[in-house]
This record gives structure tokens, C-alpha cells and sequence, in this order.
């Protein structure tokens, strides 16, 4: 009997589905089906298939695995983490399949793998009749995606919300990931990126020499993905404040992890550090941040303590701290930020999410939050 044809699915995070398919389509020949964007159906019948007091990003996979096994996926794709996230991708397959779906589970963080080769040899369990070299040949523009991705959003953030002509920063955001959606190899990556970027710097805005900056830190999940965050950058740039956050699938792949094949790979694409010293990711990558923690509370938390301080050191006006419900590393974060909020007098908005929480309360926390800036920077 013919095995049929694999159709894999990764949740959705941010726009990073893009590379994703890049990668699944022209590393491994396989077919890959993009979720569902998230709606509240997507949470709703996650949170309804998963533990109680399991944290908001379980409960968002899952409605994620849900919809595209729906829509005919049946290889889901789990990463795992360097949280509870790690032990995740074992218990939504076995609810899933309690509920009578029929699919395999891709379970990268079941693989082991000391270097990316390995990983990559355990994904021709899906893919026998693709080679290594297929596979490696479409990293670079998989990971250029990444890195183009990052940098444009990080430009879109810190200017969007001074443009002149409304939604014009969204229209070109648009366009360049329509682009990179239809790109085939590593220089129409960038090709697309360099000229999106150029019409993009060509919008006319209204930016004062001084605007109100906010560091953005956090839970690695939530603080990427803006469904899970209910756009909380874009609501506080619209207002008219510089967003600054750090955390990114780049900086998470090639300076965060201890994998060496990862680091390495920054020769040989378009990756700049050029906007945070590397004190920055060095004290990251030895767990260290300053007088303030000794030792890694786990996740994304020394990441989160590194940046509130080197925001607050640099003058910025605000922070702002997103996390999921129930996610201990960031809970433990928190009692440090008061720390560095009372020690560089610098305002802090702490933002927790779940399922439950409701838009309209988080745009009055964000427009208090903004006032409160506003009047702090206005008397000096």
C-alpha cells in the first residue's frame, strides 16, 4: 500500500511560517500547510482540549494543531523549548490522538541532535528521498528569511507609529512578506528585502528628535507572536512611542543557543549586531546580568533581565514585560524588575496573558501607561 503523501504544519509564530514552507518545500520536497491565522475559535478549542493551568502558549499550539489537522495536515511539527515547552510536543500528541486524529508527530526535541546535521538526519524519516545537501542548500535563504523578517519588523516598530499618510508603514510591511512568500533562493531574499526596505525608509513621517521609547522584554513565546499579545507593540506605537524589543527568532537561533553549528552560521549570512554591543549577548550566553541574578532561572528569563537593564541604562522612558499566565521563569523575573524599575527610576508595564484576557482592559492599561510617559518625559 502507497504511504501517502506527508503534509507538515508548524503553529503559528508571528510570520516565521514563511521560512517555514521555504524550508519544508525545498529542503525536504515535502508538502507544508501554513496554520490557520489564530482566531478566538483557534484559543477557544485549544483551551477547551488542554490542561486547566497549562500556560497560554500549550493552549495556543494546540488550537493551532487542532485547525490544520482539520484543514488535512498529518505531520505536526513541535520544537520543543528550554522550558516546560521542552515536554510539550509528547503530551499534545497523546491528547490529539485521544481525540481520534489520525498523524504523526515531528518531534525535533526527541532527536537529540548534537549539531544541525543531526537534526537534520532525523528528518529524513519524513523526507528518505531528500539528500543532506538538498537540505543544507536551503538553509542560508530559510535563515536569511528569519533574519530579513527580523530586521524589517524592528524598523516597522520603531518609526511606524509617526507616519504621516495612516497604514502607509502597513501596506509595504505587507507587500515585502507577500514577496518573500513567492522568493526561490537567497537573493531574491534580500532583493526583496533591500527594496522594501528602501520604499519603506522613503515614507514620510513626523518623528521627534526625542520620542518616548519602550524596551519590550519577556516570555519568548508571547512577546513574538502579536495574536498572543493582542498586538501590544503595534497599540503603544500607533500612540506614538519608539518600540525597541530584542527578543527574536535571529537572536534566538544565533546567539542565544549553545550550539555551535548555529553560531557559526553567522558567517556565512547577513547577520548584524551592529545595534547591541556584544556585552549584551555575551552576558546572555554566560547566564549573567550584572549585580541583579547569579544564576539562570530558566527560558527566556536572563535574556529578560539582561535587556531591562541595558534599556534602562540607555534612558529609555519605559519597559514594558509580557509574559504568559503561569510561566514561572518570567514570574521569578519580576521581583528583579522592580529592581532595575526603582533603581533607574524607569516605569514598568507588566503584562500577563491567558485565554480569558480581554482587549478592551489591555488598550486602557496601554493608554494609562502611554499618559504616564508622556507627562514623566514632558517635565524632564
Amino acid at each position: 500500500m502507497p504511504q501517502k503523501p506527508y503534509r507538515l504544519c508548524y503553529p503559528q509564530l508571528g510570520n516565521y511560517d514563511i521560512a517555514i514552507r521555504y524550508f519544508v518545500n525545498n529542503g525536504l520536497h515535502l508538502a507544508y500547510m501554513s496554520p490557520p491565522s489564530m482566531t478566538k475559535r483557534t484559543i477557544d478549542i485549544g483551551a477547551k482540549n488542554s490542561p486547566d493551568f497549562v500556560c497560554a502558549p500549550f493552549k495556543c499550539h494546540m488550537g493551532n494543531y487542532i485547525e490544520a489537522l482539520e484543514k488535512g495536515a498529518n505531520v505536526l511539527i513541535q520544537t520543543g523549548g528550554t522550558c516546560r515547552l521542552g515536554y510539550y510536543g509528547e503530551l499534545h500528541e497523546q491528547i490529539l490522538k485521544d481525540m481520534g486524529y489520525d498523524f504523526e508527530m515531528f518531534n525535533l526535541t526527541l532527536f537529540r541532535y548534537r549539531n544541525l546535521f543531526g537534526m537534520l538526519k532525523g528528518m529524513k524519516k519524513y523526507a528518505p528521498d531528500a539528500t543532506l545537501l538538498q537540505m543544507a542548500k536551503a538553509i542560508p535563504a530559510a535563515f536569511q528569511m528569519i533574519i530579513n523578517i527580523d530586521k524589517f519588523e524592528d524598523y516597522y516598530r520603531q518609526n511606524m507609529g509617526f507616519e504621516i499618510t495612516k497604514g502607509s508603514f502597513d501596506k509595504v510591511y505587507n507587500r515585502f512578506l507577500s514577496g518573500l512568500k513567492k522568493a526561490h533562493k537567497r537573493s531574491e531574499v534580500n532583493r526583496i528585502y533591500r527594496e522594501a526596505m528602501e520604499e519603506m525608509k522613503a515614507l514620510p513621517v513626523d518623528k521627534p528628535q526625542n520620542p518616548i521609547r519602550i524596551g519590550v522584554v519577556g516570555e519568548y513565546f508571547t512577546i513574538m507572536d502579536p495574536f498572543s499579545n493582542h498586538e501590544v507593540e503595534k497599540k503603544l506605537a500607533q500612540m506614538g512611542a519608539e518600540i525597541h524589543r530584542w527578543m527574536n527568532l535571529s537572536h534566538s537561533l544565533f546567539i542565544c543557543p549553545e550550539k555551535s553549528t548555529l553560531r557559526k552560521l553567522r558567517h556565512y549570512i547577513n547577520y548584524d549586531l551592529h545595534k547591541f554591543p556584544s556585552s549584551i549577548w555575551v552576558d546572555i550566553q554566560k547566564k549573567q546580568s550584572s549585580k541583579y541574578v547569579k544564576y539562570d532561572m530558566g527560558s527566556s528569563s536572563i535574556s529578560t533581565i539582561t535587556l531591562a537593564e541595558y534599556y534602562a541604562k540607555k534612558g529609555f522612558d519605559g519597559l514594558v514585560h509580557i509574559k504568559s499566565f503561569g510561566c514561572t521563569p518570567e514570574m521569578d523575573c519580576i521581583p528583579v524588575l522592580h529592581n532595575i524599575s526603582a533603581d533607574y527610576k524607569i516605569p514598568t508595564l507588566y503584562m500577563s496573558y491567558d485565554t480569558q484576557t480581554s482587549d478592551t482592559g489591555i488598550e486602557t492599561r496601554l493608554e494609562a501607561f502611554y499618559d504616564m510617559l508622556a507627562m514623566k518625559k514632558q517635565k524632564g
